[in-house]
């Protein structure tokens, strides 16, 4: 496959370009961030919006397959700037459905978000629970998905949307209750967090994330176009200070009670993306946890 990976630079589309590559795949990225000249795959720069800048792109690496993984992702971003949230992540994914429409490009992996349910009660959440968008981010991550459906309704394309539960692991840009502890931990400063211990999220390591697209674009003949990709477990904040002080029993770590403003959303139920996609994560908190921590461990040391 030749892949458009737009969002390259980013947390699960850098991910996504490495396995592709390593997959013996042609990766090509594009993301307004200038990323550093490698021997694995190309990135070119440009905006999601800019729709003859994207084309000529599609054109010059003969595209057969885009994931879409660009934008703004993460809700507390998106309430700083609601009208780049709408134009970044509604019109950039309106031409990047519309370039593979006219370019003859069936297979787009949309990457969504576990936001579009919004806070709810339920102990699981399956792909059929109620939507129920509460900020920007989430509202342009289901138009999204809405888009794509109607591009396969329409135009006979293969839109897979994926709900990421909250992904964490190198290359995030955006906020992060795993990074924030990390970070500090591999730096051996102490941890005193006043709020945020009680605060749950489901966690999904971006190798699992990025094997999930890798596995909807392999996909065929899908009876669903919209699958729920995490662990299926939610995590509270003061059990990931846990598994870090496990790793790194001399930093003192304390976590205070309360949330950290996130939606609650119920464990996701990911039995269709199993059946439908043959994925299941391989990492579990710890394992995910650690990998991460040797990757910031290597920075560390390389900074000294």
């Amino acid at each position: 496959m030749n892949v458009l990976v737009t969002g390259s630079s980013g947390l699960v589309g850098s991910t996504v370009m490495e396995l592709l590559s390593s997959e013996g795949h042609i990766a090509v990225g594009f993301d307004q961030r200038k990323s550093p000249i490698t021997d694995k795959f190309t990135v070119e720069t440009g905006d999601l919006c800019d729709f003859p800048r994207l084309a000529s792109i599609i054109k010059k690496y003969n595209i057969n397959a885009i994931v879409h993984s660009g934008g703004i992702s993460h809700p507390h971003a998106g309430e700083v700037s609601p009208y780049e949230t709408v134009r970044t992540n509604i019109l950039g994914t309106s031409t990047i459905f519309e370039a593979a429409r006219i370019f003859n490009i069936s297979k787009v992996v949309y990457l969504s978000s576990g936001a579009v349910y919004g806070n709810n009660s339920a102990a699981v959440t399956t792909i059929d629970s109620k939507v129920n968008p509460e900020n920007t981010y989430a509202v342009s991550k289901l138009t999204g998905e809405q888009l794509g459906e109607v591009y396969n309704r329409n135009y006979g394309m293969n839109v897979i949307s994926l709900r990421l539960a909250f992904v964490y692991g190198p290359n995030r840009f955006m906020p992060d209750p795993i990074k924030s502890l990390l970070e500090r931990a591999v730096h051996g400063e102490d941890i005193d967090d006043a709020a945020g211990g009680d605060q749950q999220l489901e966690f999904i390591y971006v190798k699992d994330a990025a094997l999930a697209v890798y596995k909807a674009l392999q996909a065929e003949n899908c009876s669903s176009s919209v699958f729920n990709i995490g662990t299926g477990v939610n995590t509270k904040i003061k059990e990931v200070a846990a598994v870090i002080k496990k790793i790194y029993p001399n930093v003192y770590i304390r976590i205070g009670p309360g949330d950290l403003g996130y939606d609650f959303i119920g464990a996701f139920d990911c039995s269709e993306a199993e059946k439908q996609l043959q994925f299941k994560a391989k990492y579990h908190l710890e394992a995910g946890i650690t990998d991460y921590a040797k990757h910031l461990e290597n920075i560390h040391k390389a900074d000294k």
